[in-house]
């Protein structure tokens, strides 16, 4: 075979290579298309990828998804999706620029204790909530930072929620039960400020509401791992020492503007 033949036969072969590899390419494109109508043509699925269209993204950048009480004169990042400013002592919810009253929602996992500079003392001691609103009947998953005057009241729905999560026969997980979160202004050696009230919601019978749905349970029962591991991950980043395992008297310090 003389050298010609043997470049034409190498070309040929390299040709036929990438002829196969543009049909590959079709067909990979053909499928990924027909998979994208498939998912059109199905409501369910297609309301399953717009409500997870973020999920494993929150490390490249956006808004967090930071639940905080606003305060007029000191919240001055805070800014509603239409440009306004949030009411005074409302919820306002980062990721949708949202304000809520009051928020009822799933409290998902506390963080140990730990502490930080906060704005006006050093050392003062936190603890982050994690949860999801249930607002408007989209679970919207959130995180709030506590500290000062904020904890003594979750504390005290720490111990109410004990009643229900050791109850005989059946307990009730935290995260099944709805919660119900409300705000109160409150005056302290630091001027008035907001303190937010904890209320488990309750039928008539006055038994706990709860979760009755085994999709929305193991929803949110998954979610309280991914919670907990970025709590720790951004405890680890934060705290200037270990946290405490069991939490001092709460100080009267403000510290809701946690920079992210």
């Amino acid at each position: 075979m003389t050298g010609y033949e043997k470049a034409k036969k190498a070309a040929e072969a390299i040709k036929a290579k990438n002829k196969v590899e543009i049909e590959v390419k079709e067909e990979e494109k053909k499928e990924a298309e027909n998979a994208l109508a498939e998912v059109q043509t199905n409501p369910v699925l297609m309301q399953l990828y717009k409500d997870n269209a973020k999920v494993g993204t929150a490390n490249l950048g956006g808004q967090s998804p930071l639940l905080k009480v606003h305060k007029l004169g000191k919240s001055t990042t805070n800014q509603l999706a239409d440009g306004s400013e949030p009411n005074d002592g409302w919820f306002f919810y980062k990721s949708t620029g949202e304000q809520f009253e009051s928020v009822e929602c799933h409290i998902l996992t506390i963080s140990k204790g730990f502490r930080v500079d906060g704005l006006n003392k050093k050392d003062v001691f936190n603890q982050i909530m994690a949860g999801a609103i249930v607002n408007g009947g989209d679970l919207k998953p959130f995180i709030m930072y506590l500290t000062g005057t904020k904890l003594k009241k979750m504390w005290e729905f720490g111990k109410e929620a004990s009643k229900y999560t050791n109850a005989k026969p059946v307990p009730i997980p935290m995260f099944a039960m709805r919660v119900k979160l409300t705000t109160e202004k409150q005056k302290t050696d630091y001027g008035p400020t907001w303190i937010i009230n904890f209320e488990i919601m309750k039928d008539e019978k006055e038994f706990p509401i709860v979760v009755a749905d085994p999709g929305v349970f193991t929803f949110l029962r998954d979610q309280v791992d991914s919670f907990e591991d970025t709590l720790a991950s951004l405890i680890a980043v934060r705290s200037a020492e270990e946290g405490e395992e069991s939490p001092p008297p709460p100080v009267d310090v403000e510290n809701e503007e946690v920079p992210f």
